[in-house]
């Protein structure tokens, strides 16, 4: 008689076997490898022993240590150690399944190396564990007998930015006293003449691989990408970094990289100046009177009030009160307070007092702060939120906040959808005119001028209207990112919010009809609902 283990974690189990019989007995170890009844099936099955499995089953269910007879000992049966390769579905690692005999064969390093031929495996085979395989082969175990070569892809082109390319995300101090320290924004980005902006860390080709059975394992080159050289901007160390050619404020604009000098106003911007146009940043240590405009490429800062109008490609700092003056930004907007105003933000509006009767349009959030912090009268949209201490008033005012999703955004969508499906339409009139000239060319062999001239222009419009499409499916891909965002929209309300305040969600609106305190209001399902906020902690 003989008895082999092959081990388990929790449970163990022993075949031996006696002159009546092949007997199992399952006990409880602890041991590193795990064993489950469909195990026990396996090994049985490849020593071709009879067994019930319902019997195995109890046997292991019980795992009392007893040994119980499961099969008489019949001619045919395998006792010696069995060999089994297991191959990982990438083809990069293949395992040695040892099932130890149940006589007294040994199994040596050369049927090893037999098995492992028969499978083909040429890669990677760990030969220096053969002695460890062989010497303890009286315990089942998976040997991890051979690795191939893993490829490694190439590295992607990076660029290192010396600057913030988004822009100084700035929020105004909250000082003790409840006021907002609204003069140390810092908003501009100075760079001086010769400063490295960016550099770039080429793409690598990546390293081949190859798997078990030897086959070539095709590494993938990374991507180059290009230097994004704006105005006063130069390539140096053959085309691995930027400099600037100029002082002046850094701007990431339209994928590219420019310095804008800044033009300064030493007063007010009135009949002594005119209407003032600047690629760059522009700096009014006075106020921007009605009726006049600025239009910059770059940051607005204006010392006093705007009653005028401005025009930026960057963040707009109004550091008195903007009255009834008209504010169209990609970037931020800063203001004391917002009185009768326009304001249209491509990122946030941030106010320290209030904002009174004005429309006002955030893409991304609206917020209110200082002593105030009151909106009242109007109507403010953002996408991501609005936060203020106070909205509307015990007059009942109407006021109306949307978030979400601004309505222009929407009507932007359905254009675009409009679009895309009237291109559509004229790409299959153009393509099935092109092919019946195409048609008529190859019977005739020449057209005449009138068609060749025909069939040229319909070329230039299909193409015209593919690179339209690409466009669009572009922006269309990009409102859609946006819609995806409404579940997080909220009004967040620090103090009281009053009756006469309307929000809008999306299709969903709520109408305040009782004084609330410390609320935020969100979408609950397909409607608008208040929650209770955590004070302060929220707020910030």
């Amino acid at each position: 008689m003989e008895e082999k283990n092959i081990g388990s974690s929790g449970r163990n189990y022993y075949l031996t076997v006696k002159d009546d019989g092949i007997y199992l007995k399952i006990v409880h170890e602890p041991l590193l490898f795990p064993v489950v009844p469909e195990d026990i099936f396996a090994d049985l099955r490849k020593r071709k022993i009879p067994f019930e499995e319902n019997k195995i089953e109890k046997i292991y269910a019980a795992a009392d240590g007893t040994e119980h007879k499961i099969s008489p000992l019949l001619d045919g049966c395998n006792l010696d150690p069995l060999l089994k390769i297991k191959v990982s579905p990438d083809k990069n690692k293949a395992y040695l399944q040892v099932y130890p005999a149940l006589n007294k064969r040994q199994f040596n390093a050369e049927d090893i190396i037999n098995i492992v031929a028969e499978h083909g495996i040429v890669e990677g085979i760990k030969t220096e564990i053969f002695p460890k395989i062989v010497a303890e082969q009286d315990n089942f175990h998976e040997w991890l007998i051979a690795e191939g070569i893993e490829c490694k892809n190439g590295e992607d082109a990076k660029l290192i930015f010396h600057f913030n390319p988004k822009g100084l995300d700035i929020k105004p101090r909250e000082l003790e006293d409840g006021s907002v320290d609204f003069y140390n924004l810092n908003l501009i980005q100075l760079v001086q003449a010769g400063t490295t902006l960016v550099e770039k860390i080429p793409a690598t080709q990546g390293v081949d691989g190859k798997n078990i059975y030897g086959e070539n394992i095709k590494a993938a080159a990374g991507k180059d990408i290009r230097l994004p050289l704006g105005l006063n901007t130069q390539a140096i160390n053959n085309n691995t970094a930027i400099i600037a050619t100029a002082q002046g404020h850094v701007v990431m604009a339209n994928n590219k990289i420019n310095v804008f000098p800044i033009y300064e106003v030493r007063g007010d911007v009135d009949f002594a100046t005119g209407n003032i146009k600047f690629p760059g940043n522009v700096k009014v240590y006075g106020s921007v009177r009605h009726g006049f405009q600025i239009e910059s490429g770059g940051d607005v800062e204006i010392a006093g009030n705007l009653e005028g109008e401005i025009i930026a490609d960057g963040n707009v700092q109004v550091k008195k009160g903007i009255v009834r003056g008209k504010v169209t930004a990609k970037g931020y907007v800063y203001a004391r307070s917002i009185e009768h105003g326009y304001i249209e933000s491509g990122a946030d509006v941030i106010v320290t007092e209030a904002i009174m009767h004005s429309t006002v349009l955030a893409t991304r959030k609206i917020s209110v702060g200082g002593k105030k912090g009151l909106i009242v009268g109007g109507q403010c949209s953002a996408v991501e939120e609005i936060l203020a201490k106070n909205i509307g008033s015990h007059m009942a005012t109407v006021t109306t906040l949307e978030v979400g999703v601004r309505p222009e955004l929407r009507q932007e969508y359905k254009e675009i959808s409009r679009k895309l499906t009237v291109n559509q339409e004229n790409y299959d009139k153009v393509q099935k005119a092109i092919k019946m000239l195409q048609e008529v060319k190859q019977k005739i062999g020449e057209l005449p001028p009138d068609k060749n001239s025909l069939l040229l222009k319909l070329n230039k419009t299909q193409y015209q209207i593919t690179q339209e499409n690409e466009e669009l499916g572009k922006r269309k891909a990009e409102l859609e990112g946006i819609f995806q965002d409404m579940v997080n929209a909220k009004v967040r309300v620090e103090n009281t919010v009053y009756p006469g305040v309307t929000v809008i969600i999306g299709k969903a609106t709520y109408t305040v009809r009782d004084e609330m305190r410390k609320v935020i209001l969100k979408l609950d399902g397909l409607d608008v609902k208040p929650f209770p906020s955590q004070g302060r902690r929220d707020w910030l």
